[in-house]
């Protein structure tokens, strides 16, 4: 009989998050298990790119979608959505309200999400998404849970230490946040183990083959980075360093950034201050970045935390090398891969290791760099059929 999984997590939104998952549901084994893949907000970009083996529960607070019958609470929720642009007054309240409403709120969300999965039990269900957790052990019913954790930083990110209490295992996608984790929360050092994330290999190279009218110039040298535009990914640094290496009469760069979010509009007045019009260029949200990753000369990941960094290695499969930041999953790569030049978080450093590999041609092996990452990917399965 085959064992029934149940995957939760946020959303399938274009994300380095949603490519794990995605890479993850695509290579399990069909004959060996029945998977279903639960999430809780209606973004559904990357829902095409999952095999139809595996079932798509949408539970929006919103609206309907999977299920007939609608969440009546949804007025309760809104009320704790962060406000954007507000006033110190605003966002007190704001606090005041998530402290009373929340507990309230999840518990009646989670008794929604039983009621509509009918009494359907599971084997294991597997907490992708950590905002998830309460909601999975209190709306699902499994035998056990496991609880993945994506983020490299631990300050700044949410904790459930509700799911952390009921997981048979936390896991970590890289030791360094393994390390953290548990200096964070020694209490549950004992569950906290390491397993990688799943790249899908032949995946990226042939969605890289596809042809595009906005891909990049040829003339110059063109840099690319990719991912959401957010503080921690550090693009404003990313910025700085162009300015530099600017000043240093490298005017043939032009760096292309694939990605959205909320820092958008602030990327954008910082390159028109700069006077970087005609060398940064934010080219949006795009559902397949490989195309792009691939057009460059050199990838950089400016990011001041990054758990593990699937675009390094999806760079590096494209045969592009790579200008990273020494977090704690770049680390990581660096030591499994050749070919990742990494430096501190700062914008100068950055400019520097960069002008090495304007100036030096950098060639990939990527026989190496394949049979390193299928033995990454041979190593995670085994791991997860272990735990599953």
């Amino acid at each position: 009989m085959k064992k029934k999984l149940i995957f939760a997590s946020e959303a399938l939104w274009v994300g380095g998050i949603e490519t794990a998952l995605v890479n993850l549901l695509n290579r399990l084994d069909y004959d060996k298990y029945d998977v279903t893949c639960l999430i809780v907000r209606d973004y559904q970009e990357m829902a095409s790119r999952i095999t139809p083996n595996c079932r798509l529960l949408i539970a929006d607070r919103q609206h309907t979608v999977t299920f007939k019958e609608s969440y009546k609470y949804s007025r309760l929720f809104n009320l704790m959505e962060e406000p954007q642009n507000a006033s110190s007054a605003r966002r007190l309240i704001w606090k005041a309200l998530c402290l009373f409403l929340k507990a309230p709120e999840m518990r009646m969300y989670s008794k929604y999400i039983r009621k509509q999965l009918a009494g359907e039990h599971f084997d294991t269900c597997i907490i992708y998404s950590d905002r998830t957790a309460e909601l999975a052990v209190r709306g699902i019913d499994a035998d056990k849970y496991l609880m993945f954790y994506h983020h490299g930083s631990m300050k700044r990110e949410y904790h459930d230490s509700y799911g952390y209490k009921k997981s048979e295992q936390i896991i970590a996608v890289s030791q360094g946040v393994a390390n953290n984790l548990k200096k964070e929360f020694p209490q549950f050092r004992d569950k906290i183990i390491v397993i990688h994330n799943l790249t899908d290999i032949e995946g990226i190279r042939e969605k890289a083959k596809e042809v595009h009218d906005d891909l990049f110039p040829e003339a110059g040298f063109n840099i690319v980075s990719c991912g959401r535009l957010h503080h921690v990914k550090g693009y404003d640094l990313a910025i700085q360093a162009c300015d530099i290496l600017l000043k240093r009469g490298y005017d043939q760069i032009h760096w292309y950034i694939v990605g959205g979010g909320p820092e958008e509009a602030n990327l954008r007045q910082q390159i028109k201050e700069l006077h970087l019009e005609e060398h940064v260029h934010l080219y949006g949200m795009k559902s397949n970045p490989y195309p792009y990753i691939k057009a460059g000369d050199l990838f950089v990941q400016p990011s001041r935390v990054e758990a593990y960094g699937l675009t390094i290695i999806e760079a590096l499969a494209l045969g592009v090398p790579v200008v990273a930041t020494n977090t704690a999953g770049a680390t990581e790569i660096a030591d499994i891969l050749p070919n990742v030049a990494l430096c501190n978080a700062d914008a100068i450093e950055i400019a520097q290791l960069m002008e090495q590999h304007i100036n030096n041609t950098v060639t990939i092996d990527n026989r190496h760099v394949c049979q390193s990452l299928k033995k990454v990917n041979e190593n995670t399965l085994k791991a997860l059929n272990g735990l599953l």
